[in-house]
């Protein structure tokens, strides 16, 4: 429901109609300004003239019918950021109170109601009325990221965190390289832009489904599992999880390929609606494949001795940072519309290097405090949501007519975002749970026997009256000391 709206956004626009009103305010001040040529859909990667001459802009155009600028389009992009910037920090509160799948459950309903309601609300009130959508839609998406992290936390042993994390975090993949070729085929048809929403809405509601009859927050939770699955997982797993700090520089960077890569493939390579759906799908394969392997690799490097939990998530988040600025360079110095068979090809290798973050940044921001579960959840999230809402906003000021030389200049700053990131990760990371998020041992066992005795029918009351015995004696024993 997030990631197609970047290629649907494509398919909406009228190119043409913004192209011929951007030539008119060049004319006023710009007599060598020619026509527009508007470039056969067919012909892929064909530069068209204004690479030759410097005259024309090569205009690729979807068929879509909505004249909304690129200030317009900047804007709606950066409405479920807005939104999610609100609900960020106070979803701790009723994360740590409620059912986690209920909550996750509540928070994909409200955002399938406002995806199905988007084309009514773009063709009938304007880009402002979707704007507004997609801030409430990102209301919703303020539960999301702590209620899996908690979920997570409470289901994976860490020894399996990696290989988990990369499981999880599968979704944004998924949606790009299975949604994508729809997305296109779908825009192309007769159906239109407007049958990217709805089915996008089937999806969430088939998912929403599955998930109410058979998702627990917790193994203590569930009815159908042996005893012994319910013992080993109590033990294993940690009561609570993390995500902290902040990951600004990264999600900058994810968010904008997520966002505006569609853009690139139509504005400069002159990919047609097909196409750019095949070239967006294409590169998401590669980073699932990196992002599985590397993370049971990873996993098992660590339980045989040979890399300790922070040399792994350094080397990790190396490989991401440092193979990333490579890639971005090649894409900035070497790619234009004759060639974009080598972007693909470029693309390709920069999605796989950033399979490796999970088992990096992420494994690391999970681990450093394990009794913090929604808590620095939610403040993660906010401070990685700064770095989401400013991407549109650096979009807007460096990519005003979405040429090669705007491009060009984004690519690089990235790169050296990716520098820099993963420089001071490497200086100052750790994977190692830190001393003053260290808790109480006893107090762990008992959280454990708790949940088992609930899990096998004891009552609630005589579990809470056991508990306060037992902390009645740790305090008396306290006092003597």
């Amino acid at each position: 429901m997030r990631i197609h709206f970047a290629l649907t956004m494509t398919c909406m626009v009228n190119s043409t109609a913004l192209a011929v009103r951007n030539e008119a305010a060049e004319t006023a001040g710009n007599s060598n300004f020619s026509l527009i040529e508007e470039i056969d859909l067919v012909s892929n990667g064909q530069c068209g003239s204004a690479e030759d001459t410097g005259q024309q802009k090569v205009v690729v155009d979807y068929g879509g019918t909505l004249v909304w600028t690129s200030y317009e389009q900047n804007l709606i992009f950066s409405g479920t950021f807005w939104g999610s910037v609100i609900t960020a920090l106070p979803s701790m509160f009723l994360i740590e109170r409620f059912s986690l799948t209920r909550v996750l459950q509540i928070a994909i309903a409200y955002y399938t109601i406002l995806t199905v309601a988007t084309p009514f609300l773009a063709t009938h009130f304007g880009y402002f009325a979707v704007f507004i959508a997609r801030v409430a839609m990102g209301l919703g998406e303020g539960f999301i990221v702590p209620s899996n992290n908690a979920i997570i936390g409470n289901w994976f042993p860490s020894a399996e965190k990696s290989t988990a994390l990369s499981i999880f975090t599968l979704g944004n993949q998924v949606a790009s390289a299975g949604g994508s070729p729809v997305v296109a085929a779908l825009c192309a048809s007769d159906l239109g832009w407007q049958a990217t929403f709805y089915f996008a809405g089937i999806l969430a509601t088939i998912w929403s489904i599955i998930w109410f009859f058979t998702a627990s927050s917790h193994p203590s939770k569930v009815k159908i599992m042996t005893k012994k699955e319910r013992e080993y997982l109590l033990a294993n797993t940690m009561k609570k999880i993390n995500k902290t700090k902040c990951s600004f520089c990264i999600t900058m960077i994810m968010t904008l390929f997520q966002i505006y890569l569609p853009a690139y493939f139509k504005e400069v390579l002159h990919l047609g609606v097909i196409a750019n759906g095949t070239y967006s799908s294409i590169p998401n394969i590669f980073n699932m494949v990196t992002k599985i392997v590397w993370g049971i690799g990873i996993d098992k490097l660590k339980e045989m001795k040979i890399l300790s939990n922070t040399a792994a998530v350094k080397v990790s988040q190396g490989a991401a940072s440092y193979g990333g600025a490579f890639t971005l360079f090649l894409l900035a110095f070497f790619v234009d519309c004759s060639n974009p068979t080598t972007a693909l090809i470029i693309l390709c290798g920069m999605y796989a290097t950033q399979g490796t973050f999970v088992s990096g940044f992420y494994t690391s921001l999970l681990s450093l405090a394990p009794q913090y579960t929604a808590t620095m959840s939610a403040i993660s999230m906010f401070c990685s949501l700064i770095g989401s809402l400013m991407t549109p906003a650096v979009a807007s000021l460096m990519r005003k007519e979405g040429t090669l030389a705007e491009w060009k200049n984004i690519f690089i700053i990235l790169a050296l975002l990716h520098i820099i990131s993963g420089s001071i990760f490497i200086l100052f990371g750790s994977g190692d749970l830190q001393e003053w998020a260290k808790i109480e041992e006893n107090d762990v066992e008992l959280k454990e026997k708790e949940q088992l005795q609930i899990s096998e029918g004891v009552k609630e009351e005589d579990v809470i009256r056991e508990r306060f015995e037992s902390l009645a004696r740790i305090r008396e024993n306290s006092i003597c000391v």
